[in-house]
């Protein structure tokens, strides 16, 4: 009974382990993204678009979205946890982004070549509270 559970204890372990890096070279490109737009690197960022992202969005256009945020959500502050889940065959990730008014999620969606299959800037999944000693899990 014992070698049993220790058995099943290491699968479920290895099966969490395996998930958990499934997801580690989006989040890592993600990171990558958002580096890219502090430093107003955008080609490089459209480098790692799909061919259909390509065609819907332009380098200028992408450079304006990012540039007109300030406007919006105040200072960009910086960027913080990253969060990743398996949508409709793909895998979608949630990056913080920290601003002085109104924080924002950088999205990604990425299909199986984790080529940037889709860019869009949300609500938080995890929203910050007025006490940063309080957070609501």
């Amino acid at each position: 009974m014992k070698i049993f559970f220790v058995s099943a204890a290491f699968s479920l372990l290895m099966v969490c382990n395996t998930h958990a890096q499934e997801y580690s070279e989006q989040k890592e490109i993600t990171t990558t993204v958002i580096q890219y737009f502090e430093s107003n690197q955008i080609e490089d960022i459209y480098d790692l678009f799909d061919d259909t992202m390509k065609v819907a969005v332009t380098i200028e256009e992408l450079e304006n979205i990012w540039n007109s945020l300030p406007t919006k959500c105040g200072a960009y502050l910086g960027s913080g946890d990253a969060v990743a889940s398996k949508v409709q065959g793909m895998v979608v990730v949630n990056q913080f982004l920290d601003f002085e008014i109104t924080d924002l999620d950088i999205r990604l969606a990425f299909n199986f070549e984790n080529k940037i299959s889709g860019l869009i800037f949300v609500p938080p999944v995890k929203k910050r509270t007025a006490n940063p000693e309080f957070e609501l899990n």
